[in-house]
């Protein structure tokens, strides 16, 4: 009865079977794993992948080393039956898919690179918002996050807050909020209201109670408005 390998043997037996590409499923992701966080380990496959390649490229009319079978039988413990048993199902394996693997390498070779996809650059909806009483706001909507981001400019002296509304062509003004009094700020448009940041429409600026915003409508004439344009 073949005795059981030790864990140092273990591991050694682990890291050629990675090599050679023998795990599957989850003993696979678990040595990877071991393999990215345990140098040694990584060392040890890094080893037998470069002992293994001759074997790979058999097929591609690579000369073998005589002394190849020698050296990994070397750093096996081959006095161990169990180890013994490994060692010709490896080789056995190897042989058995080197002329798999100079295809797939011929595949790989000769096969066209495709060409990279070039995506157009998302629209960006952009408006400026003035008025004639030296408010001036500038916008910019992304429609992927949904986020508006508004600066204020400038803004006449208020005890009141500004208030952001878009109207659309022939509706009514739909209140997205206030905006700062000053600098920027970011805002998350409603999904309802998403679709009426379209080009043509209008974004507007009234002064309005803060302590009761958003409203359902503007109290006031705007101080500034201006049409939103898709680039």
């Amino acid at each position: 009865m073949a005795e059981p390998l030790r864990p140092e043997d273990e591991d050694i037996a682990l890291a050629a079977e990675l090599a050679l590409g023998l795990l599957e499923g989850d003993d696979l992701a678990a040595a990877r794993r071991r393999q990215l966080a345990d140098p040694g380990f990584a060392a040890a496959v890094e080893r037998w992948v470069l002992d293994f390649a001759p074997l790979a490229l058999g097929g591609v009319d690579v000369a073998v080393s005589a002394g190849l079978w020698q050296r990994i039988e070397a750093r096996l413990p081959g006095a161990e039956p169990g180890t013994v048993v490994a060692l010709r199902r490896w080789r056995a394996i190897a042989i058995a898919t080197s002329a798999a693997a100079a295809v797939l390498l011929a595949i790989l070779l000769l096969r066209p690179v495709p060409q990279p996809v070039v995506l157009p650059p998302p629209p960006v909806v952009v408006a400026q918002i003035t008025g004639t009483a030296g408010a001036a706001f500038a916008a910019r909507y992304d429609a992927e996050q949904g986020m508006l981001h508004v600066r204020t400019e400038a803004m006449p002296a208020s005890r009141r807050a500004p208030e952001l509304w878009v109207i659309p062509a022939g509706g009514k003004p739909v209140s997205l909020g206030l905006v700062a009094a000053q600098g920027d700020r970011d805002m998350a448009v409603a999904p309802a209201h998403r679709t009426l940041l379209a080009e043509g429409a209008t974004l507007a600026v009234t002064m309005e109670d803060a302590a009761t915003a958003p409203h359902a409508g503007p109290s006031g004439p705007p101080v500034a408005a201006g049409k939103i344009t898709i680039l």
